[in-house]
């Protein structure tokens, strides 16, 4: 009787097995605690080369670049050393597509040299592993917050997923309708697509969140014209990103700004599409560059070149 007892034991382990299995969320939490790591023990070319997808995006003095071209070009200063840690964690439902945010710090042979906020699209490759197509980050006042023994997720719950049979096209008429509106109607269009939870990223300022990002945009003059770069759309059809370019037009008050942008995109149980995150990255003034014609899922991309280094590319 006690043998069979423990046959079924077993084979009840064995049938819960998966439930047990590291869930998506966590390999993507994962797969960045392991690259901060490795920056650490290899250095943060070889770190960054070996965990950028081969289409994988970085920016640079507000520039979109492609960051395998960055990092074998980079010539890293002796003494040189990166560290972040997630303070936030999301994972598409079909487990293609994550993110991950939170502070970094640049030290110069240990003491501290400049610190923000960073935030890394997460796309899972054909083998398996996890590699970033995104890595943005900005320069911003404040303490951050240390690590987390857990890092949470958004707090909204996030609809069912809805397979599409043409994801991007999908997000990056979504990304179009919210450009279009925002130009014309800056505040009230930021109030319309944002989440309770968002979080907004402006180079040299805190951190923007949930009611309060959203009160601070509110009263926003003078429309954005962004200029689209690519996007994805996971396949669960609940969670993806556009990144491109932007430009806002001086006047008496404000002067002209230009760089790169980073938007995801969240469909929410209660509401629908959202902005989770925008992040823009514009440390200096640049040209602005034509527009790019959007790319198509999958592809890659052939931003403009750099000149100058941003964050987690000292």
């Amino acid at each position: 009787m006690k043998t069979k007892l423990t046959i079924v034991a077993l084979l009840s382990a064995l049938a819960a097995g998966p439930a047990f299995a590291q869930s998506p969320r966590q390999a993507v939490i994962d797969a960045e605690t392991s690259f901060a790591a490795q920056v650490a023990q290899n250095g943060m070319k070889t770190a960054f080369l070996a965990n950028a997808a081969p289409a994988a995006i970085a920016v640079e003095n507000g520039r979109l670049v492609e960051a395998q071209s960055l990092w074998n070009a980079r010539q890293v200063k002796t003494g040189s050393r990166l560290t972040w840690h997630p303070l936030l964690a999301d994972v598409a439902q079909s487990g293609d597509l994550g993110y991950t945010a939170g502070p970094w710090t640049m030290l110069q042979n240990e003491r501290a040299q400049a610190s923000g906020e960073y935030v890394t699209l997460w796309r899972k490759q054909p083998d398996g592993q996890w590699k970033y197509i995104v890595d943005m980050g900005i320069e911003r006042i404040g303490v951050a917050p240390g690590p987390t023994a857990n890092v949470p997720g958004p707090r909204l719950a996030v609809a069912a997923a809805t397979p599409s049979m043409a994801p991007t096209s999908v997000l990056l008429d979504l990304d179009k309708r919210f450009a279009a509106a925002e130009l014309l109607k800056p505040g009230p269009t930021y109030q319309l697509y944002l989440s309770s939870d968002a979080r907004l990223y402006r180079p040299g300022l805190s951190m923007m969140q949930g009611l309060g990002a959203m009160a601070n945009m509110k009263n926003l003059s003078g429309g954005y014209t962004f200029y689209t770069t690519t996007g994805y759309l996971s396949a669960a059809g609940d969670l993806g990103y556009v990144v491109g370019t932007f430009r806002r037009a001086g006047d008496a008050k404000h002067p002209e700004e230009n760089g790169s942008y980073l938007r995801i995109w969240r469909r929410e149980a209660e509401g629908g599409w959202r902005i989770a995150l925008e992040m823009f990255n514009s440390p200096t003034p640049v040209a602005v560059a034509p527009a790019p014609a959007p790319v198509a899922e999958g592809a890659g991309t052939t931003p403009p070149p750099a000149n100058a280094p941003a964050r987690r590319a000292q």
